[in-house]
């Protein structure tokens, strides 16, 4: 509701303000030649506020004041006509960012949607299961068993411990056994067995069944294959020193639990593949813009605590619309990736890099003061000055501007150091680009 209200608001103000310039330049038509920028400024406000529509509108709006300033004034024709085409050009680079940026969200929507049925593909499984369990009569110890090891391996997102506690309820069941997950099948006959079955394995007597098991060291045994995300994720082992201690219900109870340990990491797997995407940027794998708000949040938070500085470097990269134009999209995105390593070379582990927007990128430095800052963000800058950048086997050339700004010394806040980095930053794009500003 609020977020309406205020979208609402802004799309009054840009169209009030495109009214106010109109109103002015027919007052005072020497101003003609100004106003067609000032255009742009409402086009930039429309585009960043997601105004739908308008800057189409405003686009066309402007078009027509700027032609009837052309007629009514010769002398003023040519800036006026200059000042449109800028415009134009800029209302054609708002609708292609905005292409790309509703294309990245269309393709992870179509990736949670993915997700989602595997989720629930996940489920169907788990609810048969469910319902094997209960229609062929198993003894009550096993059903209440199912549900206490459902809570357990389910109350849990670290996959070692999923296999810990399946260690411990299959031991549990089985007493007399000895019970051990295995990543892979190395020279146990057991585990081969299993694995070229592609399934459960039982070997009642050892002794009998040595051309399945040559060399084993078990009297009785079980192997059953783990999977997750329907790709092999280890066995399940069940040895005993005295044979006939496992049967077909031995199989069918540890397979009943195994698959529950499956499902619960393929859950965690899913819960990181999601977490993941709300988390980082699809193209260069940093972190997004709203994980690095976040975190620039908690760490001036954290600093202003510990009474520790904190310094941001903001990253963009020089000319990159001219670098796309000349080598391509494609090139472009890669220089992006490449940039992207790179910056995350330079970040320790405390460090938090990320990609702020289009071809911007920022850097969270803890307990780095300014003038610490300033030499890492020097270093990342010849580095990538010294990148060939390598496209279809030819070398490229690309260029960074970086800003830097420290807690408390520059600001107190994270907006405040955000907009203090982002100056400096504009002003190493105005200096000459290629160079820190700290």
């Amino acid at each position: 509701m609020g977020d309406s209200r205020s979208r609402a608001v802004t799309l009054m103000g840009s169209y009030g303000l495109f009214a106010g310039l109109t109103l002015l330049v027919v007052a005072r038509p020497e101003l003609g030649p100004s106003a067609v920028p000032a255009f742009g400024l409402c086009l930039l406000w429309s585009d960043l506020r997601q105004d739908g529509e308008s800057p189409v509108v405003l686009t066309f709006l402007a078009t027509l004041v700027a032609a009837v300033l052309m007629v009514r004034s010769a002398e003023q024709r040519p800036l006026i006509a200059a000042g449109l085409g800028g415009l134009w050009l800029l209302a054609g680079a708002q609708a292609a960012h905005r292409g790309r940026q509703f294309g990245d969200e269309r393709e992870m929507l179509l990736e949670q949607m993915n997700l989602q049925d595997q989720i629930r593909d996940d489920e169907r499984d788990l609810k048969y299961y469910r319902s094997y369990e209960e229609t062929v009569g198993v003894d009550t110890r096993l059903r209440r068993d199912l549900s206490d090891a459902a809570k357990s391996l389910s109350g849990t997102l670290d996959g070692r411990e999923v296999q810990t506690r399946l260690i411990t309820i299959l031991s549990d069941r089985f007493p007399a056994a000895r019970v051990s997950v295995v990543g892979g099948a190395g020279e146990d006959p057991l585990l081969l067995a299993a694995q070229r079955r592609r399934g459960p394995v039982l070997i009642k007597d050892a002794r009998q069944e040595a051309q399945v098991v040559p060399g084993a060291r078990f009297a009785s045994g079980i192997a059953i294959p783990l999977k997750v995300m329907r790709q092999a994720a280890g066995f399940v082992k069940l040895e005993s020193d005295a044979a006939g201690t496992f049967g077909p219900d031995e199989v069918r109870t540890a397979d009943l639990f195994a698959t529950m340990a499956s499902l619960s990491l393929e859950n965690i797997r899913l819960y990181e593949s999601v977490h993941r995407q709300a988390t980082h940027d699809a193209l260069t794998q940093l972190h997004s813009h709203r994980a690095f708000q976040q975190r620039l949040q908690e760490e001036v938070l954290r600093s202003g605590r510990s009474q520790t500085p904190l310094s941001l470097i903001m990253l963009d990269v020089d000319h990159f619309k001219r670098y796309n134009d000349t080598f391509g999209h494609q090139a472009g995105d890669q220089l992006l990736r490449t940039l992207a390593a790179i910056l995350a070379s330079f970040a320790r582990p405390v460090d938090f890099a990320a990609r702020y927007g289009g071809e911007e990128f920022a850097l969270i430095l803890p307990n780095y003061v300014r003038s610490e800052a300033v030499s890492v963000a020097e270093r990342i800058r010849q580095r990538i000055a010294d990148e060939p950048f390598v496209f279809n086997g030819a070398p490229t050339r690309a260029t960074m501007s970086l800003g830097v700004a420290s807690f408390p010394t520059d600001a107190t806040t994270a907006s405040q150091i955000v907009r203090v980095a982002d100056e400096r930053l504009y002003k190493a794009k105005h200096g000459g680009r290629n160079q820190v500003v700290g």
